[in-house]
């Protein structure tokens, strides 16, 4: 969610890219975890009401994504390696969800989600919901939408951020955006706030960090802002960011995906998503939306299938 070009300023086909971000990775560990990325229990029947239950799987029909820099795939790229001719591709969330889509599941994808978020969270943020109702949607994905109305170092009209009160306040103008989602009457998934203080010292500043008691303050916020809102999923980032970064083999898709012998899920920062982090992503967002026998009937998330159909798609 940090700094990153959004795609109409460069070229989709990639030699290199630059700026920051801050992974939300929805993934899980060989630990089973529920579509909202909560543990599961171990043996339990969970009484689904309007509040948590899944939305109808039509409701991929036409998705409109929102949100930062992990939405937005900050540094991911796919390519054919060593094959003529090379071919490479910047990928996004948008060109996740249209490659694992199965045929008749999804007709439109709109993507505005931008690595400029942390910038002006209040301007980008109406920016992108006034965009994302202009097409229409049957739902809409905000897996880190939230993210830069709690951190960041800049304020309501951009003032400085001087007190832990200023996070809440600017929150509240986060949660209002969304309230025009609800009130369209369009579904809608949002992820919380994961504890990113880990970063600190590398991608982010320590003024850039909320303090514990704020995160846990924001969250039970937006749990309360989300209780009774039957068109509102809550993703629980903060759940599925500790499972990713315990190390062990995620179900990406079809497959358990082994950081050791596959490839690594975080990039070498460890706070933008790789490949197969940013697909999980995607993966647990649309879980946490319709469901996981739904997700699995509608989307093939399978790393290597997603990869080598984005690359099908690129200009001959």
């Amino acid at each position: 969610m940090f700094m990153s070009p959004s795609h109409p300023w460069f070229p989709r086909t990639l030699c290199w890219s630059a700026c920051l971000a801050v992974v939300m990775v929805g993934a899980a560990s060989a630990r089973t975890l529920r579509a909202d990325g909560q543990p599961a229990p171990a043996a339990a029947t969970l009484a689904a009401d309007s509040a948590s239950a899944p939305f109808n799987p039509s409701v991929t029909r036409r998705i409109a994504v929102i949100g930062a820099s992990a939405s937005d795939g900050f540094g991911v790229a796919v390519s054919n390696g060593s094959a003529t001719p090379f071919k490479a591709e910047l990928v996004d969330m948008r060109d996740v969800l249209l490659a694992a889509a199965r045929p008749g599941t999804t007709e439109l994808v709109a993507h505005y989600a931008t690595g400029m978020f942390f910038s002006d969270p209040v301007v980008r943020g109406e920016d992108a919901i006034t965009r994302a109702l202009e097409t229409k949607p049957t739902l809409v994905l905000g897996a880190d939408f939230l993210f830069w109305y709690a951190y960041g170092g800049g304020g309501i009209g951009k003032t400085p951020i001087a007190s832990e009160d200023d996070r809440a306040s600017l929150f509240e103008l986060g949660l209002t955006q969304l309230d025009r989602v609800v009130t369209a009457g369009i579904p809608l998934v949002i992820g919380n706030l994961p504890d990113m203080r880990a970063s600190k010292g590398r991608m982010m500043a320590a003024m850039q960090l909320p303090e514990e008691a704020t995160l846990k303050r924001l969250n039970d916020r937006l749990a309360a802002w989300a209780k009774g809102k039957a068109l509102v999923r809550l993703l629980s980032l903060s759940s599925v960011t500790d499972e990713t970064r315990s190390g062990e083999p995620i179900r990406v898709g079809s497959v358990q995906w082994d950081p050791v012998k596959q490839g690594p899920v975080m990039q070498r920062d460890r706070l933008h998503p790789a490949f197969p982090g940013l697909v999980a992503l995607t993966e647990r967002t649309v879980e946490c939306a319709i469901g996981d026998d739904a997700c699995r009937e509608r989307f093939d998330f399978t790393p290597q299938d997603v990869k080598a159909r984005i690359l099908d798609g690129l200009p001959k």
